[in-house]
């Protein structure tokens, strides 16, 4: 056997060992049996009272939105210094926000889920306000104005 393949054999069989132990470590104690016919207890479906925020989470947070603004051109390009519109790239980091909300339902500190929320909402107002074209003028006279 040559010598690559038993370092790499050797760190395959260390890298599984951690595996093992580290879903050992985060694995719950499996719950007691529940009567026949009980339904299982639901997720928590909002925000967590019992979770500290992580001052991470609110920094990934914080930029997604801000290159979605850079992609609407309502900021410039940290690197060029010219703003640009791309819609389709701003409505990814869209996207993405909401994937995050949808994933981390349940498990965000009530103040995370608060500023993912807020940030969420006030992105996608701005795009709808970009994308969408002004409504028609009236046609007609004024108020108070006939025709002659």
């Amino acid at each position: 056997m040559s010598a690559d393949k038993r370092v790499d054999e050797d760190w395959k069989r260390r890298a599984q060992a951690e595996k093992e132990l580290d879903a050992a470590k985060f694995t719950p104690a499996p719950a007691p049996a529940a009567p026949a016919g009980a339904a299982p207890a639901p997720a928590p479906a909002g925000p967590r009272g019992d979770l500290k925020p992580n001052p991470l989470f609110g920094g990934l947070i914080e930029s997604l939105p801000s290159q979605a603004l850079m992609f609407m051109g309502a900021m410039r390009d940290p690197m060029t210094g010219q703003a640009h519109q791309d819609f389709q790239q701003s409505q990814a980091m869209i996207e993405m926000l909401s994937m995050l909300e949808e994933k981390t339902k349940g498990n965000l500190a009530k103040e995370e889920s608060d500023m993912l929320k807020q940030v969420l909402d006030e992105v996608r107002m701005h795009f709808v306000r970009l994308t969408q074209p002004p409504p028609p003028s009236p046609k007609g006279p004024m108020m108070g104005n006939k025709p002659r």
